[in-house]
């Protein structure tokens, strides 16, 4: 694929001989010493990597120009780039020294808490109870089977625990049966980078079957003939998920059909099989348009009937439940509604819940007669029940545990499945940022709900904390939601550090959720907040629509908003942090531009910061994808707008607070090269003495490492970057607080 971007050769080459550069505080190339051209292989201890400049012209189609220094970054795996994130680790290493104590402590806390997951509760598809469950201190799951009742003979279906550990990251993204449930498949991405392997179990014998699945997608599903299996096939470079093949179970895949190809570069394709299993549902999708194929089950070798032509601006997704399907649509409804069609006829829908201006529907399903809506509204979630006969409603309410209130938590379908067909009950989730997951089954007849899993985390009693609401105005006179958390016998109003944490794109709401992290911080005086910026759905798509494409600045200030309000109302103003990953890093890369002066320290995962060269280059991951959020800079307008806010290109002679930036050296989403380059800038162009760490998990995506202990070793570093800036690391005395 060609790209937008013109990269005229390198010019003005400043220490080319030296990837670390010449150093404004005393380390030269000269102190450096080197047998390997473009490699230093010594820094003085002590002392940041400086990135060698090295000028790059990028010139848009219009012609506007920008000299990159720092593009040489994007060479990913050459001995300079690897050689220059192992010196960054290295450093931030050395920085954190002091905190090593205190990292120890809170590596041990959160992985006693992410320890309290035992599994997933048992849902029905077909004849079998599928679930997944952690033995005693493992990593990864067990994926098993009981056949007809949980009290029938366990079935083991994959143990993940006998190859996780061994492989460089293990995500199972995806799996499922055959209608008949002899055969058994599963997506595994084993970088980290979305690339999937897909591996086929004939349960009848045990055995993984020979076919050989590559370069694909998560998504797949059966036909109803437990052989015909369709999978997407990922574009090379892209890693867009834009082809569906056709394999015949035990076939070589090198004769698989291509059954069909979305050529549109703006769209990728999602699969699955329906709820009521009669069809197939094949969804091509960006960001504000979609269009859905249908294949009768039974008939693998048919045509795909496409419900309704995709037209600009219109999505909606297609369910089908006891032969009928249902559609959530933004089809004159911005914020959603739910039709319904016969298979028959799949473009002739008649409406089945009206739309709500404000209430956006997020998600639905069909049990026993009634819709269960997924929605958000007056900048919360809430669950409403919706007779398909009568039209009569109802809402669902959580158990009101102690410290909770209203729209300060996370309640909704919690991406656990609902696949029985028959099912008279459905499930949901309940969390908070001081109440772990607990997952219900909701009985349509009765009105009674059970408690399926609940997660106990030892020593952590949700009693002890609060939650609270709180509202900001923003620059424009909005108010702008804000969840706060704290120990109640630890919380000083206008004493206690805060940390605001943030994303507002895409439509993702800030959903405030448990996380093994919060308790460490909460329990040292920590106040963690939740900022329901613009950007996400909390008052509905005109709150998103608030926020993308040239409205994006709302984000960043109404999160400026948030944290001057929160300096003023609650907490001590000079120990104000901010923490955001990807589009949400985004958002840390332009508040520390915007507003330097709020923060003590600033947290940035995976951040998107290089906001202009990214969406120039069609050649990687989610570029043309994502020209409806961001915009697209071969239009003179959208480059302007962009350019006025992207992080890399925004940075300037100043003082930034500290700052921790995180990186996964396989991300697919966002290139690990992004922060490289900012960080570089940084520290090429800030004029404090404030610390600037960079680390590059150099074996993971953008999730970061795999299993369920996966994420301690970066949320221990996190907290302890955090709790160190704030002045409470016991081990180092002469933290400035």
């Amino acid at each position: 694929m060609s790209s937008l971007l013109t990269i005229v050769s390198a010019c003005a080459t400043i220490d080319d001989m030296n990837p670390f550069g010449s150093s404004k505080t005393g380390v030269t190339a000269a102190t450096a010493t080197s047998t390997t051209p473009g490699l230093a292989i010594d820094r003085k201890t002590g002392y940041p990597p400086y990135a060698m400049m090295k000028g790059t012209v990028l010139i848009a189609p219009h012609g506007g120009k920008r000299t990159d220094y720092y593009f040489w970054l994007n060479e990913k795996n050459t001995e300079k780039v690897v050689r220059y994130l192992e010196e960054e680790n290295k450093y931030a290493a050395e920085v954190l020294a002091p905190a090593a104590d205190l990292q120890k402590t809170l590596r041990e806390e959160i992985r006693a808490r992410a320890g309290a997951v035992q599994g997933t509760p048992p849902f029905k598809d077909g004849g079998y109870w599928y679930y997944e469950r952690y033995a005693a201190g493992a990593d990864y799951p067990v994926f098993a089977r009981r056949k007809g009742s949980m009290e029938a003979p366990e079935e083991i279906l994959l143990d993940g625990q006998l190859e996780g550990p061994r492989r460089q990251q293990f995500k199972v993204n995806n799996y499922g049966a055959s209608p008949d449930g002899s055969i058994f498949a599963y997506a595994v991405d084993y970088a980290g980078d979305r690339w999937h392997n897909i591996v086929l179990r004939d349960m009848r014998t045990g055995t993984a079957l020979s076919d050989k699945i590559e370069h694909a997608a998560a998504d797949f599903a059966f036909a109803s003939d437990n052989k015909t299996f369709f999978y997407l096939k990922l574009q090379a470079g892209t890693a867009r998920a834009y082809k569906l093949m056709r394999h015949v179970v035990g076939t070589d895949t090198k004769t698989d059909k291509a059954v069909f190809e979305e050529k549109d570069q703006q769209f990728e394709v999602g699969l699955k099989r329906s709820k009521g299993g009669r069809v197939l549902l094949l969804t091509s999708d960006q960001t504000n348009t979609s269009e859905v194929r249908v294949l009768d089950a039974a008939k693998p070798d048919g045509a795909w009937t496409v419900i309704k032509p995709r037209a600009k601006g219109v999505r909606y997704y297609a369910e089908e439940v006891g032969g009928t399907l249902y559609i959530r649509t933004n089809l004159q409804a911005p914020d959603f509604r739910i039709a319904k069609a016969a298979l028959a006829t799949p473009a002739q829908w008649s409406e089945v819940v009206p739309t709500q201006s404000g209430v956006y529907i997020e998600a639905f399903d069909i049990v026993a007669g009634t819709v269960a809506l997924d929605e958000y509204a007056k900048g919360g979630p809430r669950i409403r029940l919706v007779d398909l006969k009568t039209g009569n409603e109802k809402y669902v309410t959580p158990d009101a545990p102690a410290g909770h209130i209203a729209f300060a938590d996370t309640f909704n379908f919690p991406g656990l499945r609902n696949v029985d067909d028959n099912a008279t009950s459905f499930r949901y989730g309940f969390s908070s940022p001081v109440h772990p997951d607990t997952i219900y089954d909701y009985d349509i007849a009765t009105g009674t709900k059970k408690v399926v899993q609940k997660v106990s985390v030892p020593g952590f009693n949700p009693a002890a904390y609060a939650v609270e609401r709180v509202m900001a105005p923003a620059k424009d006179g909005k108010q702008i939601p804000i969840t706060l958390a704290y120990r109640r016998d630890k919380f000083e109003r206008g004493k206690s550090p805060v940390l605001v944490y943030g994303y507002g794109s895409y439509g993702s709401s800030n959903e405030p959720m448990f996380k093994t992290r919060w308790p460490s911080l909460l329990d040292r005086g920590f106040v963690v907040a939740y900022a329901h910026v613009r950007g996400g759905h909390e008052f509905g798509e005109a709150w998103y629509q608030d926020g993308k494409l040239r409205n994006k600045k709302n984000t960043f200030t109404d999160f400026i908003a948030a944290t001057e309000y929160l300096g003023e109302e609650v907490g001590d103003k000079k120990r104000m942090f901010a923490m955001g990953r990807s589009a949400g890093g985004l958002l840390m890369g332009a508040i520390a531009n915007m507003r330097p002066e709020l923060y003590k320290g600033i947290v940035a995962g995976v951040p998107f910061v290089d906001v202009v060269t990214t969406m120039l280059d069609e050649s990687i991951p989610l570029t043309t994808f994502e020209y409806e959020e961001w915009g697209n800079p071969a239009e003179v307008g959208d480059y302007q707008y962009m350019l006025s806010y992207s992080p890399y290109d925004q940075v300037e002679k100043r003082d930034y607070p500290a700052m921790l930036v995180l990186a996964g050296y396989n991300d697919s989403q966002v290139g690990y090269f992004e922060p490289a380059k900012w960080v570089a800038k940084l520290r090429r162009l800030k004029s404090d003495h404030n610390p600037l760490l960079f680390r590059t998990n150099m074996t993971a995506g953008h999730a970061g490492d795999s299993g369920r202990y996966g994420r301690v070793e970066e949320d221990a570093l996190i907290g302890a970057f955090v709790l160190d800036q704030a002045g409470l690391n016991p081990g180092n005395k002469t933290a400035s607080k």
